[in-house]
C-alpha cells in the first residue's frame, strides 16, 4: 500500500468537508422551526419556505432570475456555438486571436467587467433592464460554451461528414441530421452551464439591473436589513436550482441515447431478418 494513500484520503475527505458542510448547514437552518439562528436548530419546518413564496419581492426576483437565465443559455449557446465551428474548422491567425479572445472575459475580474458595461450604458443611454442584465450574463458565459462546445467538436469525426456528403447529402441535410444530433449532448450541457452561471450571478448583474432585482440581489437586500432562516431558505433555493436543471439535463441525455441506441438495434434486427 503507498504511504501516500492515507494522507491524500484525509487531504480529500477534509476538502469535501469544508467545501459541503456550510451547505449543509444553510439547508438545515432553511428547515428551521425556529427564529432563532442557534445551534441545534429546533425542530424541522417549512413556515420559511411558505414565507418567502408569500414574498412578491422573491416572485418577482425569481421570476427575473429564470427569464434571465433562460435567455442567457439560448444566446450564449447559439454564440459560442457558433465560434466553437469557427475555431475549430478553421486554422488561421485571425481564428487563433477569436480563440484566445473568446477566453478574456473569464480572466478578467467581473468588477471591471460591470464597470465596462456601465460606461457604455452611460456612452449609448441605455437604461438598465432585463436586457442588460442578459448582456452582462452572455459575456461571461458564451466562453463556457465555446470550451465546451469546441472540445467535443475536436474529438468529434469529420469523416462521417464527409461520408454524407459522398451520398449526397447537402451542407444544411448534414449539419441538422448528423453534425447537430452528434454534438447535440455537449451544447445543452453548455447551455445548463451557462443558465445556472447566469442564476446565481451577482456582481456584474449589480451593475446592470437598475431596479429591477434578481434572485441574489433579493438575497443582498435581505441581509441588509435582518439575518432570518428566510435567508438560508432563499440560500437552498439557489442552490438547488442549477443542481436540478444539470441532473434534468443529465436525465435527458440518458434518455435520448437509450432511445438512439434502441433504434440502431431494431434496425440491426429488422436487417438480419
Amino acid at each position: 500500500m503507498n504511504r501516500r494513500t492515507p494522507f491524500l484520503t484525509a487531504v480529500a475527505s477534509a476538502l469535501f468537508v469544508f467545501i459541503y458542510l456550510p451547505l449543509a448547514v444553510v439547508v438545515m437552518y432553511s428547515l428551521n422551526g425556529s427564529s432563532n439562528l442557534s445551534w441545534p436548530p429546533h425542530g424541522v419546518s417549512l413556515q420559511w419556505f411558505r414565507l418567502i413564496f408569500d414574498d412578491p419581492g422573491f416572485r418577482s426576483g425569481m421570476s427575473t432570475s429564470a427569464l434571465a437565465a433562460l435567455c442567457t443559455a439560448v444566446i450564449a449557446g447559439l454564440i459560442g456555438t457558433t465560434a466553437a465551428f469557427a475555431i475549430t474548422r478553421r486554422s488561421s491567425i485571425a481564428v487563433r486571436w477569436l480563440e484566445s479572445g473568446s477566453r478574456l472575459p473569464v480572466m478578467m475580474p467581473p468588477l471591471f467587467i460591470g464597470i465596462a458595461l456601465v460606461a457604455a450604458m452611460k456612452t449609448f443611454a441605455i437604461d438598465p433592464s432585463i436586457f442588460t442584465i442578459v448582456a452582462g450574463h452572455v459575456i461571461i458565459t458564451t466562453p463556457f460554451v465555446v470550451l465546451i462546445v469546441g472540445s467535443r467538436l475536436r474529438n468529434y469525426d469529420v469523416a462521417i461528414e464527409q461520408a454524407a456528403r459522398d451520398l449526397g447529402a447537402t451542407p444544411s441535410m448534414v449539419l441538422r441530421r448528423i453534425t447537430l444530433p452528434l454534438i447535440g449532448p455537449s451544447i445543452l450541457g453548455a447551455m445548463v452551464i451557462a443558465a445556472a452561471i447566469s442564476f446565481d450571478e451577482v456582481l456584474i448583474t449589480n451593475f446592470t439591473s437598475g431596479t429591477r432585482a434578481t434572485l441574489p440581489l433579493f438575497v443582498l437586500s435581505r441581509l441588509r436589513r435582518t439575518i432570518d432562516p428566510s435567508i438560508n431558505a432563499v440560500a437552498t433555493i439557489l442552490l438547488l436550482v442549477p443542481w436540478v436543471a444539470v441532473t434534468l439535463a443529465f436525465v435527458a441525455q440518458r434518455r435520448r441515447a437509450s432511445r438512439a441506441a434502441t433504434a440502431l438495434h431494431v434496425e440491426d434486427l429488422a436487417r438480419v431478418a
